[in-house]
């Protein structure tokens, strides 16, 4: 797919990086972490604390078979059941493994980048999807989207590497591509339509008694997880039913209108569709454009080679030639292919194979964070080669692709964090601005307060506050669920959060049901400084 070469890379064939180059890179990443820390995410009372809650237990089924599937990803819940034996039911035990996996992600988009093209392709790739605000949010949630992709982002990179013979001990690595599928697959199920892009990078650059060694720990991934499925669920195959029932979940009919019996026109034009509403979306809907682009300019050229050379067995095209549609071309396509690996199955399944019962809500855009990678770094890539293809003066040449890629890549950046009019970019989000939780957890910690009363929204994320960041008991009260006004006693405390704001939608639209007015016998004793936070204590 990439070049027609039939013989196994040499490490000649692309040297080694220098330690300077290695400066770049490592110091986007340390820019990016602390980026992701200092915009952590507020915990969401849905499948974010159910996760929680199937860490804290694992292993073990759930009470209600409505969230098997959440217990069954044990790819996400193993990990931080592990973090949460030595910090408890604390914030880093809740962002730990999302920020590894999203500066693994940042990582592996500028190793694919820079391996494939340019310097300046990874760096700008990898700054414009981690900046992507659904991205940055993600990047510090307990969901497992993010995670499979940045898990096989990782592998695809690895295969760049071994196919351009970077890697010596190539077996290692293969081993290390095999667990990284696997342990995708065990975060999120239908990482698994992605897979084919491995083999086709590895074609033809690897043996088939090599294969083997990336095979095996995939192979050791289903074995696994089938034993694992028969001895807790007496189900081998409990996977497979939860992940292709959800479709068939209870939904609010007014979210069940957004993907039931919808024309087939609705479904195939979810992606794009769901792009355009970010505010960053006409940068991501060009990106997108691009790749495809490149895609169907790769698949010509592949089809005229394939033709002329049927017509012509003597006349083979030189390799990288016009007629083999030019190295560059092949290695922008592979993104578009990337793409159509996820997208047709998604499309299939969310609706279009059966509109009456999807399996799929696909305006859920992390479903689709497995092709963020693809079209930003296919979009980039485009840019980078359009800009070198143009004829200018030998003065400005050289710094066109670096002038066309920056300019774009700021623009989307820019979009990405600052917003448009109506529609505001991540920085100003509540949801990673508000330290609203934390200055409560301060508060309870020197208030004296027994007994804390919380809407049932908020009553699932709380207890998280009720310890230090790193795991440290600071409140040793009790938390009642909040169902009216008439429930707290003479001297009990009730907090209400996120009324009106989208810190945490679900807590305040749920205070507001159980509390359409505050009665005048409470007195209020704490407004956080963003004022999404009240406590209130009954006389």
């Amino acid at each position: 797919m990439l070049d027609t070469a039939s013989q196994p890379a040499v490490a000649a064939a692309a040297p080694h990086p220098r330690r300077g180059e290695l400066l770049l890179p490592a110091a986007l990443l340390v820019a990016y972490a602390v980026l992701l820390l200092w915009n952590l995410s507020v915990p969401q009372p849905v499948d974010h604390s159910r996760y929680m809650d199937a860490a804290r237990s694992f292993p073990s089924r759930p009470a209600d078979p409505i969230f098997n599937h959440q217990y069954l990803r044990i790819g996400l819940t193993a990990p931080t059941a592990l973090v949460m034996r030595f910090f408890g039911y604390s914030e880093v035990t809740y962002h730990a493994f999302p920020v590894a996996a999203a500066l693994l992600l940042f990582a592996s988009v500028y190793a694919i980048g820079r391996m494939l093209f340019d310097r300046l392709v990874g760096a700008v790739s990898a700054v414009v999807l981690a900046c992507v605000g659904i991205v940055v949010v993600a990047g510090t949630e307990l969901l497992p989207d993010l995670p499979a992709t940045a898990l096989f982002t990782a592998a695809v990179a690895l295969a760049v590497a071994i196919r351009q013979g970077l890697l010596a001990h190539r077996r290692i690595w293969l081993v290390a591509i095999g667990v990284l599928m696997g342990w995708s697959y065990l975060v999120r199920e239908f990482i698994v339509f992605v897979w084919p892009l491995v083999p086709v990078l590895l074609w033809r650059r690897i043996g088939r008694w090599d294969a083997l060694w990336a095979f095996v720990p995939v192979a050791l991934t289903g074995v696994g997880e089938t034993a694992f499925n028969a001895w807790l669920y007496r189900d081998p195959l409990a996977r497979l039913h939860a992940g292709s029932g959800l479709g068939n979940l209870p939904s609010r009919p007014e979210v069940a209108k957004t993907f039931h019996d919808l024309p087939l026109w609705v479904y195939l034009w979810r992606l794009p569709q769901q792009l355009a509403a970010l505010p960053e979306g006409p940068g991501m809907l060009l990106l997108l454009a691009l790749t495809l682009g490149a895609g169907v300019l790769c698949a010509v050229r592949l089809v005229r080679a394939w033709v002329r050379r049927n017509d012509s067995p003597e006349e083979r095209p030189a390799e990288g030639g016009a007629e083999g549609g030019g190295p560059y071309v092949r290695r922008a396509g592979v993104f578009a292919l990337w793409i159509g690996l996820l997208w047709v199955p998604l499309t299939l399944l969310g609706g279009v194979l059966d509109p009456a019962h999807p399996k799929l809500r696909l305006q859920l855009l992390r479903y689709w964070y497995p092709l963020f990678p693809a079209f930003v770094l296919g979009g980039v890539a485009v840019l980078w080669l359009l800009a070198r293809a143009v004829r200018l003066p030998e003065r400005v040449r050289s710094a066109a692709p670096a002038v066309v890629v920056c300019c774009v890549g700021l623009a989307v950046t820019g979009l990405s964090v600052l917003g448009l009019p109506g529609k505001p970019g991540w920085a100003g989000s509540p949801r990673v601005s508000s330290d609203a939780l934390p200055e409560f957890r301060s508060w309870l910690a020197h208030s004296g307060a027994r007994t804390v009363w919380a809407d049932a929204k908020l009553y699932r994320i709380l207890p998280i506050y009720f310890v230090s960041p790193t795991g440290h008991r600071v409140w040793r009260g009790h938390l009642r669920p909040l169902t009216n006004a008439t429930g707290p006693a003479a001297g009990d405390y009730v907090v209400v959060f996120s009324v009106g704001s989208d810190a945490c939608p679900r807590c305040g639209d749920t205070a507001k049901a159980v509390l359409p007015g505050i009665p005048s016998t409470w007195h209020q004793v704490l407004t956080s400084h963003d004022r999404l936070l009240h406590v209130w204590q009954i006389a």
